[in-house]
């Protein structure tokens, strides 16, 4: 009598949700062993890539119109960042070395340029002193000072 029973509406639920996963199972396994679907993955990962980098740059682009800072202006700024923190620590290094001298009661030595200067006669020719200053307020010395290196560029800030 048990064989003659009909399954309960939750047992064949569960029957042909086994069969229909059993079947997709074999058709993806069918699909995915196939040499075009490596090759079909290839192309939309390609796809996706290529589609991925044009959205940033239509975006940097956008931002760069509306005058805002993009990613490149951050990379920049980031990197003068550091070399102006670079610079500062190195400062701070020799201001140290400093005041090291004076609590240590060293006597002031003079800067190597003023030694070779001192014998020549020619340290107020050379320090400004005697003439007038020069139209931009800065003295006779601001012609004289070194060029600077093609990569550095006078900030108009406070950077």
């Amino acid at each position: 009598m048990a064989d003659d029973r009909h399954p309960s509406p939750e047992e064949e639920t569960k029957r042909l949700y086994g069969e229909a996963e059993a079947r997709t199972a074999r058709a993806f396994e069918n699909l995915v062993s196939r040499d075009s679907f490596g090759e079909l993955l290839a192309r939309v990962t390609e796809n996706t890539v290529a589609l991925t980098k044009i959205g940033t740059d239509i975006f940097d682009l956008m931002l760069r119109n509306l005058r805002l800072a993009g990613r490149q202006d951050i990379t920049r700024l980031a990197r003068q960042l550091g070399r102006t923190e670079d610079k500062l620590e190195l400062l701070l290094q020799q201001v140290e070395k400093l005041n090291d001298r004076v609590e240590d009661g060293e006597p002031r030595a003079e800067p190597p340029a003023a030694k070779a200067r001192s014998g020549t006669g020619r340290s107020a020719a050379r320090s400004g002193t005697g003439r007038s200053p020069g139209a931009n307020g800065r003295g006779a010395n601001a012609s004289q000072r070194r060029p600077r290196a093609s990569g550095q560029r006078r900030s108009g800030g406070s950077s």
